[in-house]
């Protein structure tokens, strides 16, 4: 299909990988499986959409505008495992090595930047799909962008596929709201506050009956149970502060280019050396591995240089021994051209079915 984009956030499919797929490790002792889980995803995401572009967005460790809007954003976080951190810059290695483009952009999260490129290019008339393990990325379906969330469970992955009316279908709200929901009832994994004493299940119906927070605290006599009317009262420039923090940035100034991320050939020599090396046997199969030998070790002697008249015109001869070699003529004209008739052909049993032509280039 024509204009349809695939967006991969980075950081969460490798965390995703690293807790679903078996620790592995190469001979080197470099952890690999959340590469290798990671791969296979990105590969499973690919032959189902049929995409012809492909870009993925990773967070960098410098603070973003919500640490300015609220230090403790995200405080609560356990460091990244060591097997995991050293895997990242692996990641980012196999992706380079398949030419597909990475995306950081200091001061915003990888969210921001899928949302920003995910929407501007909905407005330009392509299909997209942004692969995520984070359901706070539903808030960016839309009738022209795709969510999907992959869950991988001992080595298998599902993949559960999100536009607007099924997240209404699964969260009675729509993804605009879902913001709203995430706001009230606060995350503990991204440390965002929310209210106190409203959870997810009060949240939700909060924001069914009334839209918005702002909606609801407009109308927050009327809320039950008294105790989320009382909380609201109270906290709501909490609560506002939390939906500034929950709200993906759809316009962040991340330059994109929608043509340099048309996907080429993903199974490169490069990319084939770096599959070996991470001794990733099931995704060598993809490749065209006695090619990709070949350019690893360097050209192949595929000509034989006759400097002499008569050995060539021996060697074209049409009794001549047969030879799968092709040949330079020295002080032959260039791009000379001899036609091998149609009956040698014949006896060299190559059945081309008629006669070929040999370009002599002095």
């Amino acid at each position: 299909m024509d204009n349809k984009l695939v967006l991969i956030d980075g950081h969460s499919i490798l965390n995703r990988a690293f807790y679903g797929v078996p620790d592995l490790t190469n001979a080197e002792g470099l952890h690999t499986n959340a590469v290798y889980g990671f791969l296979n995803i990105m590969f499973k995401i690919l032959e189902e959409e049929n995409a012809d572009h492909l870009a993925v967005a990773f967070d960098l460790s410098a603070p973003t505008f919500r640490h300015k809007m609220y230090d403790a954003y995200k405080g609560t976080r356990k460091p990244m495992p060591e097997e995991l951190r050293e895997q990242v810059p692996l990641m980012k290695e196999a992706l380079q090595t398949m030419n597909i483009p990475i995306l950081t952009m200091e001061g915003y999260e990888a969210d921001d930047i899928l949302g920003t490129v995910a929407k501007r290019c909905q407005a330009e008339g392509i299909e997209v799909s942004v692969v995520s393990g984070d359901r706070d990325l539903l808030q960016l379906a839309d009738t022209h962008i795709k969510i999907r969330i992959p869950k991988t469970s001992k080595g298998s992955t599902q993949i559960y596929d999100y536009y607007p009316e099924d997240v209404k279908e699964q969260y009675q709200v729509t993804p605009t709201e879902f913001i709203d929901v995430k706001a009230l009832m606060g995350d503990t994994s991204d440390n965002i506050p929310g209210v106190p004493s409203i959870g997810e299940k009060t949240a939700t119906n909060l924001i069914v009956s009334y839209g918005s927070i702002e909606n609801a605290y407009a109308h927050v006599d009327e809320i039950k149970p008294p105790r989320a009317q009382k909380a609201l009262s109270e906290y709501y420039d909490m609560a506002q502060m939390s939906k500034e923090l929950a709200t993906i940035c759809i316009t962040c100034p991340i330059p994109f280019s929608y043509e340099e991320a048309l996907i080429g050939n993903l199974y490169t020599p490069e990319a084939f050396k770096f599959m070996k090396r991470m001794e990733f046997k099931s995704i060598l199969n993809r490749f065209d591995s006695a090619s990709m030998e070949d350019k690893e070790n360097g050209p192949q002697k595929s000509f034989k240089e006759v400097t002499d008249k008569k050995e060539a015109e021996k060697s074209i001869h049409l009794d001549a021994a047969p030879s799968d070699e092709g040949f330079y003529v020295h002080g032959y004209p260039r791009q000379m051209q001899m036609t091998f008739a149609y009956e040698r052909d014949q006896r060299l049993g190559k059945g081309f079915g008629g006669s070929r032509t040999a370009d002599l280039l002095f």
